[in-house]
């Protein structure tokens, strides 16, 4: 037998080994209880139809660590105060597969997420609290203060 013959035999032997060893662990990194509980995370979210990715992206993630069990707060403001207005039907979606926003938003309200919208863009929109979504508030600069002082994280979108 040829010696690169045998080269490629080697390679291919040692190739399955390493995904042999390296399959499990990434499985088992999934499988890990991630326990978000007592963790307070901020979510905050600036854009609206003007960048509907970081849209979906703020509240997927937003939802997502809710999964997990932290006590999650998304902070909007510029645009991205228009997710919390009532009129706004959230009709969009982002890939071809991808729930709405609407349904994403839905699920986050539903879990006990809390919306906090910038006093001055909300001002600046004409947004009131009677044409709030549900669990979405127009916030109190103190309210803010704490919101931020007291976040375990914050996130940026």
């Amino acid at each position: 037998m040829s010696i690169a013959k045998q080269m490629f035999r080697f390679g291919l032997i040692a190739a399955a080994v390493i995904a042999a060893t390296a399959g499990p662990s990434a499985s088992a990194e999934e499988n890990t209880t991630v326990d978000g509980s007592g963790q307070k995370v901020v979510v905050h979210l600036s854009h609206f139809t003007d960048d509907l990715h970081r849209c979906f992206m703020a509240v997927k993630v937003a939802n997502l660590m809710q999964e997990y069990g932290a006590d999650v707060t998304l902070f909007v403001d510029l645009e991205g105060v228009r997710i919390a207005e009532r009129k706004q039907e959230l009709k969009f979606n982002w890939g071809p597969d991808s729930p709405s926003l609407a349904e994403l938003y839905e699920k986050f309200a539903a879990g006990g997420g809390k919306v906090l919208v910038c006093p001055h863009c909300a001002k600046s929109a004409h947004i009131t609290d009677p044409g709030l979504k549900r669990n979405a508030d127009i916030a109190t600069l103190p309210m803010l203060g704490k919101l931020l002082i007291e976040a375990d994280k914050v996130m940026d979108y």
